[in-house]
């Protein structure tokens, strides 16, 4: 059988048997691609140290008829503020989830693999709540379904001051168009939050500055249109809100 290797990140695990994982990695050369680890959870097994969440990984993958699998991994980088902090890990996981959810297997897109090693060292250095609505409001500007922030949608006018926010519509409605619009205030304030999140470079050693209520507002409206995409809801927002309760 063929083997190959990947560069990629760990977006999800799963126990199975006593001793293995069902492994989904976001590779740099394939997208997103399923592999089994088998061993993995014993403590001598030299897999079990790199197949963790968030870890960013060099795997050799054997190919098989029916099932890949890692057969050897190297650890690129890991996160070991992200995993021992639970509000670090829940919003590192939200993200994490979303891409899972919403990629297909084995469709190659090298901006969301550089969003997700770009972003991985924000979850473990800065302010985790905002390097979520950083990360996920970029991950939709890829995913095609992406709120329009910036023009009323429906009439095309740029939006100017303050109007009105439709999920079930897609954006943001102008006040000359609010009229029977059922959805959230979008101030000016709100808008310009959206938008420095858009336009944020990873890379770039200043921090942003978000006003902290803006932020929640923010988090709030994106994580509920992302799961009236989805059409179903996130755990990991479950699990956030239940261990902030």
């Amino acid at each position: 059988m063929e083997t190959f290797n990947v560069e990629g990140v760990i977006l999800n695990t799963v126990n199975f048997g006593d001793s293995n994982r069902v492994v989904t990695l976001y590779t740099k050369e394939f997208g997103k691609l399923e592999a089994n680890a088998y061993g993995c959870r014993r403590a001598r097994s030299p897999l079990s140290g790199a197949i963790q969440m968030f870890n960013r990984i060099c795997a050799e993958v054997k190919h098989g008829s029916h099932v890949d699998t890692i057969r050897d991994a190297e650890v690129l980088n890991f996160y070991p503020n992200l995993t021992a902090d639970i509000d670090r890990l829940s919003y590192a996981a939200i993200l994490f989830e979303i891409v899972n959810k919403m990629t297909l297997p084995k469709v190659c897109e090298v901006g969301i693999y550089n969003l997700l090693i770009n972003s991985l060292p924000a979850f473990n250095e800065r302010n985790p709540q905002i390097a979520a609505l950083i990360a996920v409001a970029q991950f939709m500007e890829f995913t095609g379904f992406q709120l329009n922030f910036k023009s009323c949608v429906r009439c095309g006018r740029e939006i100017e001051g303050d109007a009105s926010l439709s999920l079930s519509e897609g954006g943001a409605i102008c006040e000359n168009c609010s009229g029977g619009v059922t959805g959230y205030n979008y101030t000016e304030e709100l808008r310009h939050t959206f938008l420095k999140a858009l336009n944020f470079d990873w890379s770039a050693e200043n921090k942003i500055t978000l006003s902290a209520r803006q932020v929640h507002t923010a988090e709030k409206i994106l994580l509920q249109y992302v799961q009236d995409v989805l059409g179903s809801e996130l755990k990991a927002l479950k699990f956030l809100q239940a261990t902030a309760d």
